[in-house]
């Protein structure tokens, strides 16, 4: 009988810390029962490589630019059944944590662990399992989401595009809605998070993990001015 090894799965790796995808390349690729297919450092170029490959397993960041990782997470199962996830993020806040557990991934682990026992979580996934790294477990039971949750997965992607300074037509063909629910979705999250202007939903995006700040690269900068105090987002 062929070793259990010998059906490699096949991964996908999405952060957009070019090391993090390297070294996570160099060691799977000592390991025989995978084989890392390809590597994406965005939201688009995730969904891209997706469709054009035969993947068992993603391993993917939530904060990522142009599309949010909920939002490659939520195509990706579309479109590949019986896709497993496993989330690996640096994410230590609440509302970015709430994030991460939006998209609902088999597994999640930080990236302050140990590289075993993100090994113990793709070979959870791989056989069909749930698994959270002990340090997640305690950052779960520390922590209150309803912050995050008062916004849609929907309403956390349009404010990370305006973060991104897209405009509300181009947030549009990049989500595949109309250019009027867009400019309803963003009346919503002005009027939740209590803000009159794309600048301080920039810094509110930023202060919640939703938007990561990508100096140098096109990315968005934090405006100055006083911060958000984010417990008075109000649910709708």
């Amino acid at each position: 009988m062929a070793p259990v090894w010998a059906m490699k799965k096949r991964i996908v790796i999405v952060d957009h810390h070019a090391a993090v995808r390297e070294l996570l390349c160099r060691y799977l690729e000592r390991l025989p029962e995978y084989e890392v297919v390809g590597q994406a450092g965005t939201g688009l170029e995730a969904t891209r490589l997706l469709k054009r490959t035969s993947t068992n397993i993603i391993i993917i960041d939530v904060v990522l630019p142009e599309l949010c990782g909920q939002e490659v997470i939520s195509r990706a199962r579309r479109e590949i059944p019986g896709i497993r996830v496993v989330v690996f993020t640096g994410a230590s806040d609440k509302s970015m944590l709430a994030n991460a557990l939006r998209s609902v991934p088999d597994c999640i682990v930080h990236k302050s662990e140990p590289l075993e026992i993100l090994l113990f979580a793709l070979r959870t996934a791989s056989v069909g399992g749930r698994f959270f790294s002990p340090k997640i477990n305690r950052l779960v039971g520390q922590s209150e989401f309803g912050r995050a949750q008062a916004l849609s997965a929907r309403e956390i992607e349009v404010m990370q595009s305006i973060a991104e300074g897209k405009s509300n037509k181009e947030i549009g063909r990049l989500l595949g809605v109309a250019t009027k629910t867009v400019d309803n979705h963003r009346a919503r999250l002005m009027q939740k998070l209590g803000v009159h202007n794309a600048a301080s939903l920039t810094l509110v995006a930023v202060q919640m993990g939703i938007c990561p700040l990508f100096q140098g690269s096109g990315g968005p900068v934090v405006p100055e001015g006083p911060g958000v105090n984010l417990s008075e987002i109000r649910p709708m």
